[in-house]
């Protein structure tokens, strides 16, 4: 899905200024078109929901009945949005600044910029968007049905076709939870500056629900020279990639290419430890005993089981609003210390025994001999927050 929004964030939109119709920018566009006056005969029944119209304001000088007109008649349709092209003298009439109000279509102005540059940006970014979708479901494919090893073999070269035998796997998980438009924004520069290259690669950057994947590819004898980790932070850095935006799980082992499901899994577990212990980067080998509560994961039984244990106590804290979760995780951190854990939760001692006695009795289980059950419960609730379901 495209919207204006991802529009304004492309590199010739820089400048563009929104007249109205902020709350609006999520409307979604399909196509892009550049409405013509040559004739006063224009065809509006194409025109609706999911165009974004390019006008130039110039012709208002000449037939200014003709143009308002038809900015109008497009809003009226509920187009997606509409940039038009002033002169710096020039304004929009209020009553069509109402009208788009009224319609939620926003309105956004320019100057400078060349409309069919601008068409053409619009349209190598959907491209591109396109392609890294295809990309998308092809790696959900591979970490979500099972495939035996000459189909994830040939799942991956047709995501990259310059993958050789062996590979190692990053994964990225944006810092900031609004970060979702910003991964969708920094893919599309990275995808379009990317399709400038002719040069091939033999690695690649596939989005993955709000994160985003890396795949390097070695043969075997040149992986024995390679730094791995280095070589992950030069790819990073040469394509803008930052700690500062994003936690970085990797595993350095070198696996075969129809292992890519296990090493993309081993980065999202030590992705998602980095993110819990606040460390910009951490390697698999070195995820401790969240390692135990990852290998659990894997079990498509256990994996069940965990999770309907834990949507146990989530759903009782919806119904109750009782934080048992929060509290928990508390519990665990503070090795199952009563009064620092209540100083951690802002909480009575008696209220936090409580909670802890109502998560064993939902659990169905002993609190004697259930204390390690719970430890490995709340690293796997971790460790699935960024799973690749």
């Amino acid at each position: 899905m495209y919207t204006v929004n991802e529009i304004m964030n492309l590199s010739l939109f820089k400048k563009f200024k929104i007249l109205t119709g902020k709350e609006y920018l999520t409307n979604t566009v399909t196509t892009t078109v550049i409405l013509e006056f040559e004739s006063s005969r224009i065809n509006y029944a194409g025109y609706c929901y999911g165009y974004f119209v390019l006008i130039s304001y110039f012709f208002a000088s000449i037939s200014p009945e003709l143009v308002n007109g038809s900015i109008k008649n497009l809003i009226q349709k509920r187009v997606s949005g509409i940039a038009i092209k002033l002169l710096p003298d020039e304004h929009i009439p209020l009553d069509i600044i109402q009208c788009a109000e009224e319609n939620h279509v926003p309105i956004l102005t320019f100057y400078d910029e060349f409309m069919e540059d601008l068409i053409i940006n619009i349209n190598e970014s959907m491209k591109t968007r396109a392609q890294y979708i295809i990309h998308e479901e092809k790696l959900n494919m591979i970490l979500n049905e099972k495939k035996d090893k000459d189909e994830v073999s040939r799942i991956a070269r047709e995501i990259n076709p310059d993958f050789k035998d062996k590979i190692i796997s990053a994964v990225l998980i944006p810092k900031k939870e609004s970060s979702n438009l910003k991964v969708h924004t920094f893919f599309d520069s990275l995808m379009y500056h990317r399709s400038k290259i002719t040069s091939t690669t033999p690695w690649s950057f596939i989005k993955s629900d709000h994160n985003i994947v890396l795949i390097c590819s070695f043969y075997e004898d040149e992986a024995k020279s390679i730094f791995k980790f280095r070589y992950i932070q030069d790819i990073l850095m040469q394509n803008g990639f930052t700690t500062e935006d994003f936690f970085i799980g990797y595993d350095e082992e070198l696996m075969s290419l129809h292992d890519l499901r296990k090493s993309i899994k081993n980065a999202y577990a030590a992705a998602e430890v980095a993110k819990i212990k606040k460390s910009d980067s951490l390697s698999y080998k070195f995820i401790g005993v969240y390692k135990y509560a990852y290998n659990l994961l894997l079990d498509d039984i256990m994996y069940s089981e965990i999770k309907n244990r834990i949507n146990i106590l989530q759903n009782y804290d919806k119904k109750h609003d009782a934080n048992l979760i929060k509290t928990l995780n508390s519990f665990v951190k503070n090795n199952g210390d009563y009064s620092a854990t209540s100083e951690d939760c802002f909480q009575h001692q008696n209220t936090i025994r409580y909670r802890i006695k109502k998560i064993f009795e939902l659990l169905d289980l002993d609190e004697n001999e259930g204390s390690e059950e719970i430890r490995l419960l709340i690293r796997c609730y971790h460790l699935l927050k960024d799973w690749p379901a």
